[in-house]
């Protein structure tokens, strides 16, 4: 196992300015001693996620997530410890003195290695003589042999078992090859799911193959063009946008990301050179793929097919980027079914031109609430404005205002009747949410979460919890403070620090997170700790008292009952 340590770490961090680093994430605007950005972590609308220069730490007072410079990146990136040091050590310069390697450290080790290898048959067949073919099929659609090294493209052969024979004599199961969808069964016979097809991996945010995609090149009749690894254990569609991992960085350069709809359109884009290209692999965004485009913090360009499908899925796709605060344009290409069959068309540089004049979603809604509609016809021009406040109502004030004035001076009609419809709307949506809110936690839950946190802050709320009071009474939170006292008597406590020392504790770490989100605007006092120390004891008391009265109620002997009544009364004076 990969191991880095905990000096190391430590220095990595404390040379790590936790500013700079989420900066390169996030928009970062000063606001006091802090900063503060849209959080990254949950549907965030304003921003709720502070850093802190002073402390290194950041936390989101509204998802209750937060932790220091490695937690960020973790989360961002969706990577492992080991990897957010890597990563955070590659943006500071840092060269890592400790043992690290790359090698993929998870519970589905084998199945990414059978993946991988079958990958590679699929590779090795594709510069075989058998895969002359399909690589002028390729060759004819502008994919170069640079773009097939690139993607990994391989082949599948006629041969029915050949990639089951050869996975066979590595001694990988029938039934491990058929979980991971590279087999089928039929009666006693066993066949390759991709035969006679290009292969094009799947790869998950990591960069791990989890899947392939096959595709036909002969132009045969009565066969699906594409066919897909089915979900398994480590493809879920929902958690994967193909070529994110490749397209990543580009992204950021660029500053927006081209969402298309076919693997091949985003590989055709590539091979053009617009590198920021990343296709769906279904026509709606999952919850998932929603959550790792708002990390990306950018634009998104939604280049879908130029068919109904097509039209549907950027309405419903783009409603769906807007409701979670991501910016979106888009583009609808004229002549052509999809950007593979533009490029070849009307060429590279007309797409280009259109992605560099991309509409605003709301300019492209507008005009496209017009279709099929005669707005000269009083029916037809009332439906089109109620579509349109039915659209605009999560909008900005600034949005709505401008909305509200064009429609009013293009047909005449008075603001405030429109502006009265938006209220009617929003009201309903208030309600709605109001069903909608977590329920609060309780008194002891927040004495609780701001002793822990203090504690991380200094040395000298640690002496006064031993000293006071030195017991919870959750088994989790016990465990935090004995970690954060452990953690003392080897160094001083500093919390960014600490952090990086709990990470390696996943329940303790996200505990911890949540602490770090409920304190925000906690502020190191004595007073204000002891007032937590005494809500805490109060509680455990009255606890105690309930626990007494049952006990008492319960107990069969006068004389032990009597002593348990004695030391009721005695409770009930403390409290």
């Amino acid at each position: 196992m990969a191991y880095i340590n905990e000096e190391e770490i430590n220095t990595i961090r404390s040379n790590a300015d936790i500013v700079e680093i989420i900066g390169d994430y996030l928009e970062l605007k000063q606001k006091g001693r802090n900063y503060v950005a849209i959080c990254p972590f949950h549907d965030d609308h304003t921003p709720s996620l502070v850093v802190s220069k002073e402390r290194q730490i950041f936390n989101c007072f509204t998802c209750k997530t937060g932790g220091n410079v490695f937690s960020f990146v973790m989360k961002y990136e969706n990577v492992s410890f080991p990897e957010a040091i890597k990563i955070v050590a590659k943006k500071i310069g840092y060269n890592l003195k400790s043992n690290y390697d790359d090698v993929v450290e998870s519970k589905y080790k084998k199945e990414y290695e059978i993946m991988n290898f079958a990958a590679k048959y699929y590779m090795n067949n594709i510069n075989s003589k058998e895969g002359l073919e399909a690589r002028k099929y390729l060759d004819k659609r502008g994919i170069t042999s640079e773009i097939i090294k690139e993607f990994n493209i391989g082949l599948a052969t006629d041969k029915p078992s050949d990639l089951y024979n050869i996975l066979n004599k590595k001694n990988y199961s029938l039934d491990e090859l058929d979980k991971l969808g590279l087999v089928n069964k039929y009666n006693l016979d066993v066949f390759d799911t991709f035969q006679n097809r290009i292969i094009i991996p799947i790869e998950d945010i990591k960069g791990q193959i989890v899947g392939f995609t096959g595709r036909i090149y002969h132009n045969e009749k009565d066969i699906a063009k594409y066919i897909n690894t089915k979900e398994t254990i480590i493809f879920k569609k929902g958690n994967i946008l193909f070529n994110f991992h490749n397209a990543r960085n580009y992204i950021r350069e660029k500053k927006q990301a081209i969402l298309v709809e076919g693997n091949m359109d985003a590989i055709k884009l590539s091979a053009k050179g617009i590198k920021n290209v990343i296709a769906l692999m279904g026509v709606a965004l999952s919850k998932e793929q929603i959550i790792i485009l708002k990390k990306l913090n950018v634009p998104i360009i939604l280049m879908l097919d130029n068919d109904s499908a097509g039209l549907n899925a950027t309405f419903k796709n783009g409603e769906l980027l807007r409701k979670n605060g991501i910016e979106v344009l888009v583009v609808r290409l004229k002549d052509a079914k999809d950007p593979d069959e533009y490029i070849e068309t009307k060429g590279v540089n007309a797409l280009i031109d259109n992605i560099n004049h991309a509409n605003n979603y709301i300019d492209f809604l507008l005009e496209s609430l017009k279709n099929g509609l005669d707005l000269n016809n009083i029916n037809d021009l009332k439906k089109y404005i109620n579509s349109i406040i039915l659209s605009i109502n999560n909008e900005d004030d600034l949005t709505k205002e401008l909305i509200i004035s064009k429609i009013s001076k293009e047909y005449q009609i008075d603001e405030k009747i429109l502006k009265q419809n938006i209220d009617i709307k929003q009201i309903k949506q208030k309600e709605d949410k109001k069903e909608e809110r977590k329920p609060k936690i309780s008194k002891y839950q927040k004495a609780v979460s701001k002793i822990l946190y203090m504690m991380m802050l200094d040395n000298k709320y640690i002496t006064i919890y031993k000293n006071r009071l030195g017991y919870f009474k959750e088994k989790k939170e016990r465990e935090v403070a004995s970690e954060i006292i452990y953690y003392n008597s080897k160094n001083y406590i500093n919390i960014a620090d600490f952090l990086t020392y709990i990470l390696n504790n996943e329940e303790l770490s996200e505990f911890i997170d949540n602490i770090l989100g409920e304190n925000e605007n906690t502020k190191d006092s004595i007073e204000e700790f002891n007032n937590c120390i005494e809500v805490v004891l109060k509680i455990l008391k009255e606890d105690e008292i309930e626990k007494l009265k049952v006990e008492i109620k319960n107990e069969l002997d006068i004389n032990k009952k009597v002593e348990l009544m004695t030391r009721l009364t005695e409770i009930k004076k403390e409290v």
